[in-house]
């Protein structure tokens, strides 16, 4: 009897095994494209038709205008005075005598306090007793000399003795006169270390003293603007703390060295003296110095917001129709809002003044107010002079847009 062969059912396995794996094959290259652009859903490719659509970008539209404008340096300073010494005690002793008080002007070379000197007098006698036994001592040593009784050597010594005696009473002389206590210029007492009966040493604080006419305000400008600043120009003190003191005062000093390690330059400013003493400043004020440095007329002039920076490099975007160009510009002057453009676009010319920030070169704009209503229809310059107008009411009540 025949058997039946097992070759065909063998292959049928076989096959089936093959199919299978297929169908693996197939879902998961269904699953790997599904999140592919261009494959939908079900692993469906997208049509032509559904391309991202680009975003207009919202800024605010502006002009290159013309003006004048002025540089300047502001910087912070602390008021100082450039007489003003701490008067030490150069004896030592008790203070029998003190006649100068906080706030009183004294004349140089007026004596402000005493000190009392029985124990100087006491040394100047003996040096004065020893002088006139020296001088005796030596005016024999002399007629002995001359006559040979005695040797030069010995006359040297009676010679030295004397110049020694006197030597000492002109010390003594300096210890009495130090223990009156004298004012080395005109100007105020602003205060007061020791008080009447106290006993001082040699060297210890008695009083300060202040000359109002030399105050002075030290600021640091940087290296860049030295060749603008020049000595004699004028400079404007503003206090900070202390309100309502307002003046002009003079560059007096330029430092002749830079600072290397902040690149600065000292420049010392004097105060006139009707804006120092009370009510005015005082030493120790904090003020501000604003330096002129320049002035140009009829310049074109850009908002500070309108300017953007790359690497060091300024640049303004110019509204070309419907896309914001990046423009490469040279900037001069500068002051608290605008800014000088030496080469660039034109007066009159169409920018960005808000809404730069993250712009590309070329990117989809759609012009907006101040207040972020849309400008619809406008041309670039219209919608500039658009928002100028606007930034110029800024003050005034917003008005409802169109269609509510």
């Amino acid at each position: 009897m025949l058997r039946p062969s097992p070759a065909p059912s063998r292959l049928r396995g076989l096959l089936g095994g093959l199919a299978l794996l297929g169908l693996c094959a197939g879902a998961t290259a269904c699953q790997a494209n599904a999140g592919k652009p261009g494959w939908g859903k079900a692993g469906e490719e997208k049509k032509d038709g559904e391309e991202e659509k680009e975003e207009a970008a919202p800024v605010v539209p502006g002009a290159v205008g013309r003006g004048s404008i002025t540089a300047v340096i502001t910087a912070a300073s602390t008021i100082e005075a450039e007489q003003q010494v701490t008067i030490h005690a150069e004896s030592t002793g008790r203070i029998v005598s003190l006649v100068a008080q906080e706030g009183d002007k004294v004349k140089k070379g007026q004596s402000l306090a005493r000190i009392r000197f029985d124990t100087q007098a006491s040394a100047l006698l003996r040096a004065n007793t020893s002088l006139a036994k020296a001088e005796e001592d030596f005016a024999r040593a002399e007629i002995l000399y001359r006559d040979a009784v005695i040797g030069k050597e010995e006359f040297e010594r009676a010679k030295n003795t004397v110049e020694l005696a006197r030597l000492d009473v002109k010390d003594r002389n300096r210890e009495i006169r130090n223990t009156n206590i004298i004012a080395p210029f005109e100007g105020t007492i602003t205060q007061r270390f020791v008080a009447e009966g106290a006993f001082v040493s040699n060297g210890a604080q008695v009083l300060s003293i202040t000359d109002f006419d030399s105050l002075v305000a030290r600021v640091y400008v940087p290296e860049k603007e030295l060749d603008r600043l020049r000595l004699g120009q004028s400079a404007e003190v503003v206090g900070k703390a202390a309100k309502g003191r307002k003046g002009t005062g003079v560059v007096q000093r330029i430092a002749p060295i830079v600072d290397a390690s902040t690149g600065t330059v000292k420049v010392t400013v004097s105060l006139p003296p009707e804006l120092c003493g009370p009510g005015g400043f005082l030493p120790g004020m904090y003020a501000e110095v604003i330096l002129t440095t320049e002035h140009r007329d009829d310049v074109p002039l850009v908002p500070k917001s309108a300017v953007v920076y790359d690497e060091e490099q300024a640049y303004l975007f110019v509204v070309d129709g419907d896309r914001a160009k990046r423009v490469r510009i040279e900037t001069g002057l500068q002051d608290a809002e605008r800014i000088e453009i030496v080469d660039g676009p034109a007066p009159g010319e169409a920018i960005v003044v808000a809404g730069q920030s993250g712009l590309k070169d070329g990117a989809l704009i759609v012009l907006v107010d101040a207040q972020g209503r849309p400008l619809d229809g406008a041309t670039a310059p219209a919608a500039a002079k658009a928002a100028a107008d606007a930034g110029a009411d800024a003050d005034a009540p917003a008005k409802p847009a169109d269609g509510g």
